[in-house]
């Protein structure tokens, strides 16, 4: 090959050419897009961003790079790595599906019919955030039934609200009970069809409906002791209803050993919370006072009122304290509830701080978020709202001085660290403390329901260095759920979902730091309950949280993306065979494929699709360089004659050069020159300086460390980790691709104290993450690394590996609260790049993790217990390949 007289140079970058492509009307396949007004920079918000596939590195103006011209990039072959050798790419036997599969399998594009159906789901949804108000939840016959029993406040006779004493009468189920509609519990049914008819035969209406109803009182009370699931405060409020029932001379079974061990077991309850403590500090006595109503004091209890006059958001409760009081803050609160609920009542209202954090959870984990991001900044701003003023501590519902539960304030925790609010560990969770040194939800709560425990695993997950607290809860409940696992009984006391299992396991098998965002999507498709059954007095549904909506539009959009992934992964394949780069190191599509699924699984959004093609080559490019200094075949000085023409940017510095090493040249010109002309049409300013040094300092380093390939060059461990830090390569392509993420990134931010943290954090965390993983396998090869040079001064392996552990933990920990919540404002990176360097040092764990999910299986070798890393954890991260680009979610 010729080499060329031009110093290494971009194309000129010419600002008209940037203005008079931005004048042209944007144009793109899906009108689901975010919107776009030509010619005025747009803060695009960390989910969206502005591009697709570039069409070649001319700047041919603004529409066509929206309309996915694939661009006449230069040649470029890429080779096996050890980067990439964690997930399986040197092992034939694991394969994924390549260009010839993927060409017939691609579908053109996201039918018209589809895009409509997207759009209606869409706006579905976002109604439900603009009708959020007390909550939505099913009826619940128990607690209306409750209200029916308060007389006409007028003096008249009947009830005061007739109309939900003839929902009752209307809504009996044809076997005579009344409960939730096709979901059958025997103790539910049982509590519900007693109070419904209570209040029936408290006004002697509808005899019938009576009589049907002991009948199945009669055939089924007697099954109730079986029942695993039976409703929160059961032992409290059945015997009660059961000493009505009599009272009224219903026709029933009162004979029954199980009532008899009921008014035990509550008797016991009630023994460990005396009267005096139910009567000053709020208690969950307050959630079934119709179930104590004959032993409290209701002077004292009306002082323990919510400000919204309920008591815990209880109707029944509160219906019970007005017969006894006459309290008309309760009797207003009851109006109130029937008017939002057409003449019914839910069992527990409001759930205005539940409904909507369930919902942003769900949405967020479904990868639909960035179609919602006005409506769930509103939502979270309500949530802090309350969360302040209540201390660090929330409910389900938003009242001055209403009860809190760790559940409620686990979920908000989590979600407002992850949108950048100001929270505190110590102030949401030492409230529930445990004397045991543990934790528990509600004070004096005997034992944590397994989606208690899961909120706070996942809040834990988000700790910072010194939050103490959340490091040790993070331990705590992985084990905890670990042996609920094992034993197969993560069966939950306040809901009933057939994906729980899955869920928990799911999230123990890939933690929070070690995987990416797409992978969580896929995951939580799968594990997503559409008809979940919530547990209170009753049990009841909650179709803001739980609906086929959301799923739908999730499979949509994932397969919708998947679509363009598959689209741009085509030209990149193709780019990949058409080069004129060939040399013996050559690798498959393979390789090209595990690049793009890194970055796929850390940008999937189809508006990234430049972003993706840069991360990609830049990954691909990295993988060479690796290669090429690491060769024995390439001697020291064609490692440094390559060095010197990339710090003076001169392809004739290459002249007598192998032809390897020429190519690499050219290849990394032609690659970086690309980059840097779609990086700076997308920044609106010349990036080629910044660009140009982070890859210099690349090759730079790459050199210091072939040149420690002479034994008789012992680097410093502080040495090799400023070298080695950078020869990683996170370094190189993160501040790159930062460019590409349609928000202002200025020369300040790029050098502020903020981004070299972030920066070197990053570095720290993957290269000591690759020296555990690949020492041995280096230390054959005559390759300095972290643990040969820490263990010099005697240390052993398993040692050195601990504290490395421990330190990269610790550091991942930094590296969160760096991403979250920055120290300063100055210079500090906007927040889509931000969480781009920790996405992207998550796909770098996920690289090197391994599947232990439920094992602490270990090998001894050399003297070290190992983890057990088999073939079959390679396997199933090749399967994720397949699942993450080519297989599309069934409907």
């Amino acid at each position: 090959m010729a080499s060329s007289t031009a110093l290494w140079s971009a194309p000129a970058f010419n600002r008209t050419n940037i203005r008079d492509g931005m004048q042209a009307k944007r144009s793109c396949s899906s009108h689901l897009l975010p919107t776009w007004t030509p010619g005025v920079h747009v803060p695009f918000s960390k989910h969206q961003l502005t591009a697709a596939v570039a069409p070649n590195k001319e700047i041919r103006g603004f529409s066509e790079r929206f309309l996915g011209f694939e661009r006449n990039a230069s040649s470029f072959r890429a080779s096996k790595s050890s980067h990439l050798r964690a997930y399986g790419t040197d092992d034939s036997t694991y394969e994924t599906k390549g260009l010839a599969t993927l060409e017939k399998e691609l579908p053109s594009q996201t039918s018209v019919a589809m895009q409509k159906d997207m759009e209606s789901w869409i706006e579905e949804i976002r109604e439900m955030f603009r009708t959020l108000d007390w909550g939505e939840e099913s009826p619940s016959p128990y607690d209306t039934a409750w209200i029916c029993l308060i007389p006409a406040v007028d003096g008249s006779e009947g009830p005061q609200f007739p109309k939900s004493l003839q929902w009752i009468v209307e809504n009996q189920f044809e076997d005579g009970s009344w409960g939730l509609p096709d979901f059958f519990r025997v103790s539910n049914n049982v509590l519900n069809t007693l109070a419904c008819l209570i209040a029936l035969k408290k006004w002697n209406i509808a005899p019938d409906s009576i009589t049907r109803g002991e009948n199945f009182l009669r055939k089924n009370m007697d099954q109730m002791e079986d029942d695993p699931e039976r409703t929160c405060g059961f032992e409290l409020v059945f015997p009660a209803l059961i000493d009505d029932a009599k009272q009224l001379d219903l026709d029933l079974p009162y004979h029954l050993e199980f009532i008899e061990q009921m008014r035990a077991t509550k008797a016991k309850k009630l023994q460990k919370l005396p009267l005096d403590v139910v009567h000053k500090i709020k208690t969950t006595i307050l959630f079934s006072l119709e179930g104590v109503r004959d032993i409290v004091d209701w002077e004292q209890i009306q002082n323990l009122q919510s400000e919204n006059g309920s008591f815990l958001g209880s109707v029944a409760s509160t219906a019970c304290a007005y017969l006894r009081t006459g309290n008309k803050r309760c009797l207003d609160f009851l109006t109130a509830v029937l008017a939002k609920n057409n003449d019914t009542a839910p069992t527990a209202y409001p759930v205005d701080i539940f409904e909507p954090c369930w919902m942003v959870d769900r949405l967020q984990r479904l990868g639909l978020a960035r179609y919602f991001e006005s409506e769930i900044d509103a939502c979270m701003q309500f949530v802090y709202n309350q969360f302040s003023q209540e201390n660090g501590r929330v409910g389900w519902m938003a009242a001055k001085g209403a009860y809190t539960d760790m559940d409620d304030t686990a979920m908000a925790f989590r979600l407002l660290r992850l949108h950048g609010f100001d929270v505190n560990s110590t102030d949401s969770f030492e409230w529930y403390r445990t004397p045991e040194g543990g934790w528990c939800c509600l004070p004096g709560e005997l034992s944590l329901g397994t989606t208690n425990l899961f909120s706070f695993f996942r809040a834990c997950e988000t700790g910072f260095p010194e939050e103490a607290d959340l490091i040790e809860g993070l331990a705590w409940t992985r084990k905890l759920l670990l042996d609920r696992f094992k034993k197969n009984d993560l069966r939950d006391k306040y809901v009933i979902s057939k994906t729980l299992a899955s869920e928990v396991a799911t999230a123990l098998a890939n933690p929070w730091s070690q995987t990416m965002p797409r992978m969580e999507h896929r995951a939580y498709i799968d594990n997503y309950g559409t008809d979940d059954v919530w547990i209170g007095k009753v049990l009841y549904r909650l179709p803001k949280i739980n609906n086929t909506t959301f799923l739908k539009l999730a499979k949509a959009d994932f397969n919708m993306c998947q679509k363009k992934h598959q689209e741009e992964l085509k030209g990149l394949l193709r780019w990949n065979r058409e080069l004129v780069f060939k040399s013996e190191r050559c690798a498959d599509d393979k390789t090209l494929i595990i690049c793009f699924f890194a970055g796929a699984g850390c940008l999937p959004a189809p508006q990234l699709s430049l972003a993706r093609r840069a991360f990609t080559q830049l990954c691909l490019l990295t993988v060479l360089l690796d290669d090429f200094f690491d060769s024995t075949e390439e001697s020291l000085a064609a490692k440094a004659q390559f060095v010197a023409a990339c710090r003076s940017r001169d392809p004739k510095l290459m002249d007598g050069a192998g032809s390897n090493a020429q190519l690499l040249f050219e290849s990394m010109y032609s690659i970086l020159s690309d980059v840097i002309v779609d990086g700076s049409f997308l920044q609106g300013r010349d990036i080629s300086q910044a660009v140009y040094d982070a890859w210099f300092r690349l090759v730079e380093c790459h050199l210091k460390q072939a040149e420690w390939k002479d034994p008789n060059i012992q680097p410093s461990l502080e040495e090799y980790l400023e070298v080695a830090g950078v020869s990683i390569s996170m370094e190189a392509v993160a501040s790159v691709v930062q460019y590409f993420l349609g928000e202002n990134i200025t020369e300040e931010m790029s050098q502020s104290p903020h981004t070299k943290r972030l920066t070197k954090l990053m570095n720290t965390i993957t290269r000591h993450t690759n020296d555990m993983a690949t020492f041995q396998k280096e230390k054959l090869e005559n390759t300095q690394n972290l643990v040969s040079i820490s263990t010099r001064d005697g240390a052993t392996h398993s040692q050195v590996l601990e504290s490395f552990r421990n330190l990269v933990d610790d550091q991942m920990r930094q590296l969160v609260k760096e991403v979250l919540c920055p120290s300063e404002t100055d210079g500090v990176l906007p927040k889509a790049a931000r969480h781009f360097y920790f996405d992207f040092v998550r796909a770098t764990m996920y690289s090197y993790s391994a599947d232990l999910l439920l094992t602490s299986e270990v090998s001894e070798r050399d003297g070290i217990a190992w983890p057990a890393f088999e073939l079959h954890d390679m396997a199933r991260k090749m399967q994720f390949v397949n699942r993450i680009l080519f297989e599309p979610v069934l409907y």
